[in-house]
């Protein structure tokens, strides 16, 4: 049966639905639900459209999981970590199975996500051991429900290491597949990685990499967390801390080889970001 309760005929489970405070939204990894499963007869479990990232792991049986049109065979052993904005359903086979899983979003998810596929993660990769995440997950599952007065900041500790753990384990530079979207913000991103010096507008980018302006900001930051202005201005500012710190450059040279000048224009900006001048910061770091 498809779209049936995770409970009673189809399945005996345990699940703890998380309601994360505002200030956790807006700032952490935070957990929507999570919980365990044991399949009592085949079925489909379909989603779509979900603001959501879902990772679990299979204890035993066996299953498929259909993931942006493509299909994959689970077993024992194996794990899956997947964007649920896009569709996806997971089927047991008549080697019912066992799983645990975790529900959860945060405002950085996205490009961490990105990152994931750009190292080569695929929605199914086996660990060469489930133990650290088996560990990481029955913490948050008893953190969840327990009256933690700091409890939103643990689960965001527990779920940053267990994205952790995902990447170290997923580690797969042969299998990169990246949407023709997620390509473009890639090589957007590595253009300005590279080259932060030069003069760069969003209409520039936009006519380099032929794409709309308003689609190419919506979709960086979408992936990023961040606009394409900031982010540039974040890398120029990186740089211009190096050069304070390990170099003896004055501060105005400084300025124009990281692309921000004149030299007040450069002092407003760092200020801006760090909190202190150029010159302050040196002091401080030097």
């Amino acid at each position: 049966m498809e779209n049936r309760l995770f409970q009673g005929e189809y399945v005996r489970s345990a699940r703890i639905l998380h309601t994360p405070s505002d200030f956790a939204r807006a700032n952490l990894f935070y957990l929507q639900e999570i919980g365990s499963l044991q399949a009592l007869k085949p079925h489909i479990s379909r989603r779509q459209n979900l603001t959501s990232y879902l990772f679990f792991y299979i204890i035993s049986g066996s299953g498929i999981l259909n993931y942006a049109d493509k299909e994959y065979a689970i077993s024992e052993g194996d794990c899956v970590f997947i964007d649920c904005r896009t569709p996806y359903f997971h089927q047991t086979s008549d080697n019912l199975w066992a799983l645990n899983w975790i529900h959860f979003y945060g405002p950085t998810c996205p490009a961490i996500y990105l990152k994931y596929v750009e190292r080569g993660g695929q929605p199914v990769f086996r660990p060469n051991t489930l133990s650290s995440l088996d560990g990481q997950w029955n913490r948050l599952y008893h953190l969840a429900s327990s009256a933690d007065y700091i409890k939103d900041m643990r689960i965001n500790e527990h779920i940053f290491s267990i994205l952790t753990l995902i990447m170290e384990e997923s580690w797969n530079p042969n299998a990169k597949v990246l949407s023709s979207k997620q390509q473009s913000v890639v090589n957007v991103k590595e253009y300005i990685d590279t080259h932060f010096a030069e003069k760069i507008s969003l209409d520039e980018l936009s006519e380099k990499f032929l794409l709309n302006k308003y689609y190419l900001e919506r979709i960086f930051k979408e992936q990023f967390g961040t606009s394409i202005i900031k982010y540039l201005l974040n890398v120029r500012i990186t740089h211009a801390k190096q050069l304070l710190r390990f170099t003896d450059k004055s501060v105005e040279q400084i300025g124009t080889e990281c692309g921000i000048s004149p030299l007040y224009y450069f002092s407003r900006i760092f200020r801006q970001i760090e909190g202190i001048s150029p010159s302050e910061y040196r002091m401080r770091w030097k």
